[in-house]
Formats: structure tokens, sequence, C-alpha cells
């Protein structure tokens, strides 16, 4: 089961409430983040295939790319070539990559964010989207 602060801190990451988020993180601190890696692995599974479907090509992979660098801070941060590779892995699990856990996290929160930003979706939708992201990443 998916703790609900970890689905609220997504929630208001993707809405920009930045206080909001920043409280819950607070508390998620405290508290620990518990399922956190696997419910934002799920979050990205389901932006990506909402975004690219099992069919995207590596054009439209690069271009993706090329704006979520520019648009979030700390995008430049992360490697082109590490972000599209992930991604299209995704897409295709017959791909591999060779990147740090630790930028595999940056890397899905970003994408989330941008994704679920871009489609400017309903709180109805974002609230499916969440559900089925948690229900991804509580079965065993």
């Amino acid at each position: 089961m998916i703790k609900p602060d970890l689905i609220e801190y997504v929630r208001t990451m993707i809405r920009s409430d930045y206080a909001a988020n920043e409280s819950i993180g607070a508390r998620l601190d405290a508290e620990g983040w518990d399922g956190f890696p696997r419910f934002l692995a799920a979050l990205f599974f389901v932006a990506v295939d909402r975004r690219f479907g099992e069919t995207a090509d590596r054009v439209g992979v690069i271009k993706f790319v090329a704006d979520l660098r520019a648009q979030y801070e700390g995008g430049p941060e992360i490697r082109a070539d590490d972000v599209e590779s992930l991604i299209l892995a995704t897409i295709d699990p017959s791909l591999d990559y060779a990147v740090s856990p630790e930028m595999v996290g940056r890397i899905q929160a970003a994408t989330v964010q941008k994704i679920f930003t871009d489609e400017t979706l309903t709180d109805i939708e974002l609230e499916a989207l969440l559900a089925e992201a948690a229900q991804f990443a509580s079965r065993e």
C-alpha cells in the first residue's frame, strides 16, 4: 500500500503548490519515504505510456527531453542521453540503459512533472493517474 502522503507529495508537485509540497516533504523526511521509489517508477511508466505510447519515435523523445531540460530548474544537470535512454527503455523493455539510481529518480520526477503539467490535467484525471500508479506500485 502506498502511503497517502507520497501521493499528496506528487499531487502538490504537479500542481506547483510549493508550500504544501515542502510541508509534505518535511513530514516524509521525518516519517520516511518508504515506497516512494516504487511509486515514482510506476508514475514514470504511466506518464511515459500516456505521452508516448508503445511506438514513440526517437526524434519525438529527443524533442521532449530538450524541452524538459530547458524548462525545469536542474534540467541542464540531467544528461539528455540518460533521459532519452530511460524513456526509450520504458517504451521498449528490450533496450538497456546505464543510469545511476540517483539520476533515475531525478529523471523520473522531472519527466512525470513535465508530462502531467503539460497536459493540464483536471483534478479527476490527475487522481485517476495517481491511483493507477499507486495500484501498480502496490503489486507484489
